[in-house]
């Protein structure tokens, strides 16, 4: 499978599908759903070694309804001290050949790095049981914010021991706290206690709409959300202490979905190359041109609520360039011949499923939605349209 970069933004609703046949017009209603994964982040000082513990969650987040499991096909996982970028490997997310997952799963990992590390980030690429591959690396960002720190060694006592009548000696927490954006432009301000901690953190938290408090006990966290027209400049402290955990504004999230936005893909079979929109309810009219090098182009309109397919006839050498209103720097998809084809084989791909009659070399409805591999078009928040193959 291959996956177009950058086209329209979230989707996932389930919708009447809209089919185009290369050799006929064959429209069949059937319900579709977007693909794809979910990766989030935060991060917390573990006080007894002096390391940050950055959590990782992956999960697929949207898929049709008989895809049950699924794959990671690609792992990127880096730390940062200031600009400087190290790969770093984590077991527990590890590419499979076979589908381990199920699609309700939540794949959680846990990367320890060094005090001094400022940002984490992963990015993963998912496929699916029913073929559908991502194209493009699903990525999270965890900026870790500040100081963390092994306990101080208790020095011998000088002093007499206290006596009862002395005044109690008051417990010491141990504050830290991670920042990361959505895609809707909201902060999320994880605050942290330690769990050797011996009393609970007091936490400001300062955003332009004003200050937020919060008290953590030992060894539990709490999420402070932000709103994104407040978080230009956002000041994290502990109470009563000079202490600056964090001061500035976030990054931006990565790779974001616009909601409303229309989602693609394309897959190559055994003797097509197919390609899908995906257009959500609250979504805008979509129309989309792809050209071949060889035949003649198919143009394909999708309303709101509706999901529509164009195929094409596989040959070596085809390729077809997606066209329309807003596309940013269009570039041709090739056919690439999947490896179970055998020689004089026709009918599609054997190993996805198929339902209804064939017209024109399409299968109707959900399976033809399904065959469609890839990943989803993606677009940038700009509402701007860009292919990549």
């Amino acid at each position: 499978m291959n996956r177009l970069h950058a086209l329209f933004r979230r989707a996932g609703v389930i919708a009447a599908g809209a089919l185009l046949g290369l050799t006929g017009v064959a429209l069949v209603a059937t319900p579709a759903s977007a693909h794809h994964s979910s990766v989030t982040g935060s991060a917390e000082c573990d006080t007894a070694t002096g390391e940050w513990v950055v959590t990782w969650n992956v999960e697929s987040a949207s898929t049709p309804k008989n895809v049950e499991k699924f794959k990671l096909v690609e792992v990127v996982a880096k730390t940062y001290v200031g600009r400087k970028a190290t790969d770093v490997t984590i077991p527990e997310l590890a590419v499979t050949d076979e589908y381990p997952h199920s699609i309700n799963d939540t794949l959680t990992a846990s990367l320890r790095v060094d005090r001094n590390v400022t940002k984490a980030s992963l990015a993963v690429r998912v496929e699916w049981d029913n073929g559908f591959k991502e194209r493009r690396l699903r990525p999270a960002t965890v900026k870790i914010c500040g100081t963390c720190k092994p306990p101080t060694p208790t020095p011998t006592p000088t002093t007499p021991t206290p006596t009862p009548s002395d005044p109690p000696t008051s417990g010491t927490p141990k504050p830290t706290a991670s920042i990361q954006a959505d895609c809707e432009g909201v902060v999320h301000v994880t605050l942290n206690n330690a769990a050797d901690a011996t009393a609970a953190a007091e936490f400001t938290v300062t955003a332009v709409g004003g200050e937020q408090e919060a008290s953590v006990k030992p060894g539990e966290s709490a999420t402070i959300q932000i709103p994104a027209e407040q978080a230009t400049e956002i000041l994290v402290r502990e109470e009563g202490t000079d202490e600056v955990l964090f001061k500035g504004a976030p990054e931006p999230a990565d790779d974001c979905v616009e909601p409303g936005e229309p989602t693609g893909a394309y897959k190559s079979t055994c003797d097509e190359l197919i390609f899908e929109i995906d257009n959500p309810e609250d979504g805008k009219t979509v129309t989309a041109t792809f050209t071949p090098n060889k035949g003649e182009p198919q143009t394909l309109t999708v309303e709101p609520g509706m999901s529509g397919t164009v195929s094409f006839p596989a040959e070596e050498g085809l390729t077809v360039t997606p066209s329309g209103e807003g596309i940013e720097n269009p570039e041709p998809v090739a056919w690439e011949k999947p490896e179970d084809c055998t020689p004089g084989e026709g009918g599609g791909d054997p190993g996805l499923p198929v339902t209804g009659a064939a017209a024109g070399g399409i299968a109707a409805g959900a399976a033809v939605l399904l065959a469609i591999g890839g990943g989803l078009f993606v677009m940038a928040r700009r509402r701007k349209l860009r292919f990549t193959a």
